[in-house]
């Protein structure tokens, strides 16, 4: 059961607050296909929504945006999307934001953009709908190439950035997914990025018509791969995945490691024994 900070469980019985779930998504693929004049690598991903969920509380006030982990309020940036939604519209945010942390931070389960789209729907909403879907991504996008995705309602493939995105049907998955307890940074990540990883002419068609066969052989992330050369224990927890006969991939940059699959029991011993965390999630989202 989720934990809440008792003040808001106040609020939540007075009737004064609003509650909303934030969920987390994997990448089930990732590929670098070339550097970008602004500094980023382009990139093919596939992104899913799972069942992991930040909650979300609002209430009225003067902005302010508070965490269960203590992130300063100037480096969220779900308070940076709110500061740039008031330039947008012209309009006070006067809501205090609680965001009650469940999604490992720092983990590639994009819990910080997925924070961001949740709280701009909901706030936009409140204010009588100032700005189109269109211009809510916009400002998501600018905080976080993962966000604008999490205004769809189900999968999607990115390109650029991640920031361009288009819908795709896949079939319902079942996930274990294992976070270390160690946080990656996805700058540091990329930054260690060569040519040797890029991916030429990606056949991504191929790739979108085996996972809607349940085939999962072309899956890869070579950036989740160097996070794992980066990152010590990202590294442990694939090796030992694989060691079992299992496709374990990185979700986004890292830190958190996956298969499709129910939890082993092996898998499950060695979470127990090694302090890692160990989820059972579903695809999420129509």
């Amino acid at each position: 059961m989720y934990r809440v900070c008792a003040k808001f469980i106040d609020m939540l019985h007075s009737g004064a607050l609003t509650k909303a779930l934030s969920p987390a998504k994997l990448n089930l693929g990732l590929w670098l296909l070339g550097k970008r004049i602004d500094g980023y690598h382009e990139i093919f991903t596939i992104y899913q929504k799972i069942n992991l969920f930040d909650e979300i509380f609002l209430h009225e006030g003067p902005l302010s945006v508070e965490t269960s982990t203590g992130i300063p309020m100037e480096k969220n940036i779900v308070y940076k999307a709110l500061k740039a939604m008031e330039v947008k519209t012209g309009m006070n945010i006067d809501f205090k934001v609680y965001i009650n942390k469940n999604i490992p931070e720092g983990a590639g389960l994009g819990g910080g953009s997925s924070n961001v789209a949740t709280v701009l729907k909901i706030i936009n909403q409140a204010l009588g709908e100032p700005l189109s879907v269109e211009e809510l991504k916009q400002i998501a996008g600018d905080v976080s190439s993962d966000a604008p995705f999490f205004f769809l309602d189900g999968p999607a493939v990115g390109r650029g950035r991640g920031e361009v995105l288009e819908r795709v049907e896949l079939p319902h998955m079942v996930f274990t997914l294992i976070h270390p307890k160690v946080k990656c940074s996805t700058p540091y990540v990329y930054s260690h990025v060569s040519r040797e990883m890029l991916t030429d002419n990606l056949d991504s068609d191929k790739i979108i018509d085996c996972l809607k066969a349940k085939d999962f052989s072309l899956l890869e992330n070579r950036l989740g791969e160097l996070a794992g050369e980066l990152y010590p224990e990202v590294g442990e927890v694939l090796r030992f995945l694989r060691s079992l006969g299992l496709r374990a991939l990185v979700s986004g940059s890292g830190s958190s490691v996956f298969y499709i699959g129910e939890p082993l029991p092996d898998v499950e011993l060695a979470c127990k024994l090694r302090g890692w965390s160990l989820y059972k999630v579903e695809s999420y989202g129509v």
